[in-house]
Parts: structure tokens; C-alpha cells; sequence
């Protein structure tokens, strides 16, 4: 038998210390104390809602970000960098420290406030697909996006001696995958 207890969180949760068989990551995976799966890299865009570019002017380079002519919205808490963002440019990855008068701890407050119109997200594209579908939100610096973001699985070592790990595993490596492609094609 399997037991499932889900836990959302935007936070890194110690897997070790909660007793937590296996975490599913979006993001930069940093504990080398852990194994991991990578299940998928996840592209990432900025965007912001239509009603904010009328108003602010859409950046055309992404130095415009750095000043205060644009208010970035960041995912901010222990561990978070979300105040620098990597975009990929012509010359290679370029971090640029932005700012805005809006941070939280979780990514749907976030997104709820680009939705508003308060400013400019950097999230994962399958997160905001349906709204840039329905044109509730742009993509802008398409030329210059943000680097891609990792989707994985992390678990202590001694875990995947365990069947029902390794079956877990490869049963949501593949459930995410198809989740997120659906996702992206509008299905």
C-alpha cells in the first residue's frame, strides 16, 4: 500500500527533518544531501497584464527592468532569488537585480497581482499559459526570456531501495510530463 499526504508549499520543505519520502522542485536544486530526478526543464517567461503595459510602456531591452520605470513582482522568502532574474541574451545568461513595491511568499498571490495589473512576474510558462491565452496577460522580452527552470523529484538516498519510491517515481515523472505538455497545448 501507498499512503499519499500532499503538502503545497512554496517554500523548500527539509524533506530529512519532516520525514518526507520524496519533494517534487520547481527551481534550482541546491541540498547535495539528496537524490534527484529531474522529471523536466520548464521554460519561464515574464509577463504582465495588458492594462499595466498600457499604462507603464511595454520594456523593449531588459535594462529597463533594473530602474524604477518598471515595477517587477517578486517571489520572496528564505532562500528565494527571485529578485534576480537570468534572462537569456545574445552574449549569454545575464542576472539582473530588479525591484518592485510588491514581494510575497506565495506564486498564485503573484500572479493574482499581475493579473491586477501591479506589475511584472517571471513564472514558469505553464503556470500562466491559460492567461496568456486568454490575453489577460503578455509575454514581453520574448527575444531575451528568462532560463528555463528545473522540475524534479528529490529524496533522501537510502529511499530508492524502496519499490514504491522508484514506482512513485516513475508513475509522476510521467503523469507531470504529459500534465504540463497538455497544459501548454490548451488542452
Amino acid at each position: 500500500d501507498i499512503e499519499v499526504r500532499l503538502r503545497l508549499s512554496d517554500h523548500n520543505v527539509d524533506i530529512m527533518k519532516e520525514g518526507i519520502d520524496v519533494a517534487f522542485r520547481l527551481g534550482i536544486i541546491e541540498d547535495s544531501s539528496l537524490r534527484m530526478r529531474g522529471i523536466m526543464e520548464c521554460e519561464r517567461v515574464l509577463v504582465a497584464a495588458p492594462k499595466y503595459l498600457e499604462a507603464r510602456g511595454e520594456p523593449i531591452e531588459p535594462q529597463e527592468l533594473i530602474g524604477k520605470k518598471h515595477d517587477c513582482l517578486m517571489l520572496r522568502y528564505s532562500g528565494a532569488r527571485e529578485y534576480v532574474w537570468t534572462l537569456q541574451t545574445p552574449t549569454g545568461p545575464q542576472k539582473f537585480e530588479v525591484h518592485g513595491p510588491y514581494d510575497t511568499d506565495d506564486g498564485d498571490v503573484l500572479t493574482g497581482w499581475a493579473l491586477s495589473g501591479r506589475g511584472i512576474i517571471n513564472k514558469p510558462r505553464f503556470e500562466v499559459e491559460p492567461f496568456i491565452r486568454d490575453r489577460r496577460l503578455k509575454v514581453i522580452l520574448s527575444s531575451t526570456p528568462p532560463t528555463p527552470v528545473q522540475f524534479a523529484a528529490v529524496y533522501p538516498h537510502k529511499k530508492l531501495q524502496d519499490p514504491k519510491v522508484r514506482l512513485l517515481l516513475d508513475f509522476m515523472a510521467e503523469r507531470c510530463q504529459r500534465l504540463i505538455n497538455d497544459l501548454l497545448a490548451g488542452k
